[in-house]
């Protein structure tokens, strides 16, 4: 098992390359600021948005603004991004059709990251971004199977309901089958008994025969 998720890993790490982070200017708390953002595939918002907070914690506290539907990270250092300077990470997490894209605006202390001002920062987000995606993507794929085992369970139960409904027909078919046989030894005896009752009735109707001989013969010798 551990093999088979250090395989998954890896993909995961491999796909992340290609997935490309975007840049466009978006509306957040302090206004229209330059954001960096990338779509998770199978993921929806609360799902990414539990991925979000488990990923950002090393870096420190992070606060919900609940009206700004934002996730504030402030004052925190990510070498990655700004090496030991620190900086502050806004994020909103907004679901989609079978996806979950995530929107990242950075504040480097006065000024908020952008791939023409701040190059190497830009670098360091993209990469911040998508070691999140790998992050995400693990834990919506670990979702997905958790659903598809379920199905398969599901199935697995589903057959052992129809072998034991077949046991039931089979018990059922042996009865029928005892019933049979007894019903076929039943119309043997029944047969012999028959047999029997008409040599009976012959013998009867001789018996009667001779009697009523023997009534038709009184008188007529005299």
């Amino acid at each position: 098992m551990k093999t088979l998720y250090f395989i998954l890993f890896l993909f995961l790490v491999n796909v992340s390359f290609g997935q490309k982070v975007e840049q466009q200017s978006s509306t957040m708390s302090l206004g229209s600021q330059n954001a960096f953002y990338i779509s998770v595939d199978g993921a929806n918002k609360n799902m990414i948005e539990d991925a979000w907070k488990e990923y950002v914690k090393e870096f420190g506290k992070t606060k919900h603004n609940k009206k700004a539907n934002e996730f504030v990270s402030e004052n925190v250092k990510v070498a990655l991004i700004n090496g030991n300077a620190p900086l502050t990470l806004y994020a909103k997490h907004e679901e989609g059709k079978n996806q979950t894209t995530t929107y990242l605006w950075v504040d480097l202390t006065g000024a908020f990251a952008n791939g023409s001002d701040h190059k190497s920062q830009s670098e360091g987000i993209e990469t911040f971004l998508k070691d999140f995606w790998v992050v995400a993507r693990k834990k919506a794929i670990a979702k997905e199977l958790e659903i598809e085992e379920k199905k398969a369970k599901d199935l697995a139960k589903d057959l052992v309901k129809l072998e034991d409904k077949k046991k039931d027909y089979q018990e059922e078919i042996e009865k029928c089958k005892l019933k049979i046989a007894e019903a076929e030894k039943n119309i043997e005896i029944n047969n012999g008994s028959q047999r029997n009752k008409k040599l009976e009735i012959e013998a009867q109707k001789k018996t009667v025969q001779a009697v009523t001989d023997k009534l038709n013969s009184v008188g007529k010798s005299m």
